[in-house]
């Protein structure tokens, strides 16, 4: 029993290290994965690895293909079009029927992890999101959905979040150069959830899952120009 509670240790350690680095584009998308360059990377053995994999494919980080193997998933100006209607749809309507369900523990989640959010906030120039920010966004973002009282809908919801992980972290250089301000986005959609402002809420939610992909197709299709 110790030995298997040890390999699920490795097979959890090493599944964070490599998510971070899928997100910090140290894995590059499209990359391959192969079993004995990771074992000599990571310091580890197969069987871990092979663990860590298949959870991250279960995430959509990473995808397995026939004869090929693993890779880092690519970027597809289409897949991220579909996940983006998809999500504008679900997230907007788990949303509404948060903000008309929730109770005084929903509300005073949202308002918590709000504050942590804003705190983590980059404020002087130069200063970039962190891990910490991440984890802080996903919290915020979770605590807006949670007053649903649908279990399903909020699942679903948080399920297409996650398949929605490596874009936004890969967005995150362009807030800056689109005049983007999160913390302001942030802020507006904590005040119509404590408001109980359906309406304004769901279309501030929707709009900002919307600015995101257009930030990234601008900059997939400028990267797709400049390579021909």
């Amino acid at each position: 029993m110790a030995k298997q509670v040890g390999f699920e240790t490795r097979a959890d350690e090493l599944y964070e290290r490599l998510k971070a680095d899928i997100f910090a584009a140290r894995l590059k998308p499209g990359q391959r994965l192969k079993f004995p360059a990771i074992c000599a990377e990571y310091g580890t053995s197969v069987g871990p690895a092979r663990e860590a994999l298949t959870k991250l494919t279960g995430e959509r980080l990473v995808t397995l293909q026939a004869h090929q193997g693993y890779a880092v998933t690519s970027l597809s100006a289409e897949e991220l079009t579909d996940l983006t209607a998809a999500r504008v749809e679900l997230e907007g309507l788990t949303f509404r029927q948060a903000m008309q369900s929730g109770d005084d523990h929903w509300e005073s989640e949202v308002v918590a992890t709000h504050h942590l959010l804003a705190r983590r906030e980059p404020h002087g120039p130069g200063q970039t999101r962190d891990d910490t920010w991440y984890l802080a966004h996903e919290a915020f973002h979770a605590a807006l959905l949670a007053g649903c009282g649908n279990r399903r809908l909020v699942e679903m919801a948080q399920g297409l979040r996650a398949e929605a992980e490596l874009y936004r972290h890969l967005a995150a250089p362009l807030l800056v150069e689109n005049g983007r301000n999160p913390a302001a986005e942030h802020q507006a959609l904590a005040d119509a959830a404590i408001d109980r402002d359906l309406e304004r809420g769901v279309e501030l939610l929707r709009d900002h899952i919307a600015f995101t992909t257009q930030m990234l197709l601008s900059s997939m299709m400028e990267l797709d120009a400049s390579a021909k």
